[in-house]
């Protein structure tokens, strides 16, 4: 018992040094955190942006790379959280963005890029031939559940233990599941993650339970109210974990003869996994699907794609659904979106070599893992990944509770170091075409000395 509190102020004391050490590369950043301080939420726009004791500051980024304003040049694997698919700044975009500029930012009236974005979009996506725009991932979630809704005339909505579906009523339940609240793995209990929750809305969410038949039970018993089950093909904040082709294919199908609508959150998967997302990936179809990040090319958007016959029963009732937002397909995301469409229309390969080298990426971390005897794994699949301070396997997202916070913390702070950028402290990381092999080869260099140095016990940092 003496030896692990020693080990644990042994700890401590390294992510002190390695905070000050942090710091010390980054005086201009600190300044601006200091000020921004004095007008944001604990100074920070998003949550998911921190970092002790502060976040960078960016000065630019091109390609696989991103710069602070203190000179600080890392291999960037957040990729703004997955919207940056091609990189930063890819020339198609940039200069489909360019001529947009000079021909106007919005309009406020229909403008042919929508068009051609709305056909490309269904095109693409197998699962939809309607698409509803509007400006980001959550407000995605929101109007998909309002059509849930008018469709089928019930309200009760089902999410899965460890899913984010953005920072809504829907979604802000059950995301890190609490041992001392979850309940039972085949009926968790529904668990508020933000201040601010109706608590009325409680009797309208049920969690199901994550990659268990007891799921299945559930939506049965519950089916006379329930309106939809939405799910994440690949959990994202969940730990990107996968509940794999097998179960999603068993959901479809107890969805369907429960007369109950499937609903798949590809916010972060949608034109990631598969140029047709998770559904084309897993080879299963949901009834509605919700997209954002990497389809905006680099710029704000959320998209809702649908089956014709949902959509077109929602408009017919009295009221009819709501369609409408100022900014929702504006000139400039859809300039953009447009062009990065055009180019993983005519690039399909990208998303063979993504997945080989996100293979690779995993397979050595995981490897090196093993043969060192390091308690630490990567989950992942594509071009998505994440690293877990706990050993093998992690295949829940309950499984995440045995997780050492301590040594997650130290990690993020040596690889941010070793020049790697992953959102704080190992948030789901992505890597992109802009990658090279150079790059990945420097990224695994850099988590297995950052594991070397989390789990060497000499004191120091």
């Amino acid at each position: 018992m003496q030896g692990n509190k020693g080990n644990i102020l042994n700890r401590q004391k390294r992510i002190e040094a390695l905070k000050q050490v942090v710091g010390e590369r980054t005086p201009k950043s600190g300044e601006a955190f200091e000020r921004a301080l004095g007008v944001y939420p604990n100074g920070e726009i998003s949550a998911a942006r921190g970092f002790d004791p502060w976040p960078f500051y960016a000065a630019k980024g091109e390609g696989p790379y991103i710069w602070d304003i203190d000179g600080n040049r890392y291999i960037d694997c957040c990729m703004c959280y997955g919207v940056l698919q091609l990189g930063h700044r890819p020339p198609a975009v940039t200069e489909a963005l360019e001529l947009q500029l000079q021909r106007g930012i919005h309009y406020g009236c229909p403008h042919t890029e929508e068009v051609a974005f709305g056909e490309k979009f269904v095109e693409c996506v197998p699962g939809a031939d309607r698409v509803v725009l509007c400006n980001s991932g959550n407000e995605a979630i929101h109007k998909a559940i309002s059509i849930a809704r008018a469709y089928t005339g019930k309200d009760k909505i089902a999410k899965f233990e460890g899913g984010f579906h953005g920072s809504n009523e829907y979604s802000m339940w059950s995301i890190y599941p609490d041992p001392e609240q979850m309940g039972p793995i085949d009926r968790p209990n529904p668990i508020p993650h933000a201040a601010g929750m109706i608590e009325s809305q409680r009797e309208n969410i049920l969690i199901l339970p994550f990659g268990e038949e007891a799921a299945f039970d559930l939506i049965e018993e519950n089916a006379h109210e329930l309106a939809v089950v939405m799910i994440e093909p690949v959990g994202g904040a969940g730990g990107t974990l996968m509940m794999g082709e097998e179960y999603l294919r068993l959901l479809r199908e107890v969805t369907e003869r429960m007369s109950v609508l499937l609903l798949f959150d590809e916010v972060i998967t949608g034109f990631r996994l598969s140029l047709g997302g998770g559904q084309e990936y897993f080879n299963v179809m949901p009834d509605i699907a919700t997209f954002g990040k990497a389809l905006g090319g680099g710029m704000p958007i959320g998209a809702i794609g649908v089956k014709r016959e949902i959509l077109m029963k929602t408009l017919q009732l009295d009221p009819p659904l709501s369609v409408a937002g100022t900014f929702s397909g504006n000139a400039m995301t859809l300039a953009a979106g447009n062009a990065f469409l055009d180019y993983v229309m005519s690039h399909p390969r990208i998303y063979t070599e993504m997945e080989e080298r996100g293979d690779y990426l995993r397979n050595s971390f995981n490897e090196y893992a093993r043969t060192k005897g390091y308690p630490a794994t990567m989950t992942g699949v594509g071009s998505m990944w994440q690293v877990h301070m706990a050993p093998p396997p992690i295949v829940n997202p309950r499984d995440r509770i045995k997780e050492d916070a301590q040594a997650l913390m130290e990690y993020a702070l040596r690889l941010r170091l070793e020049g790697v950028f992953i959102p704080a402290p190992l948030h789901l990381a992505f890597i992109s075409p802009a990658h090279s092999s150079e790059d990945v080869d420097e990224l695994i260099r850099a988590l297995k000395a950052s594991l070397d140095a989390t789990f060497d016990p000499v004191d120091g940092p």
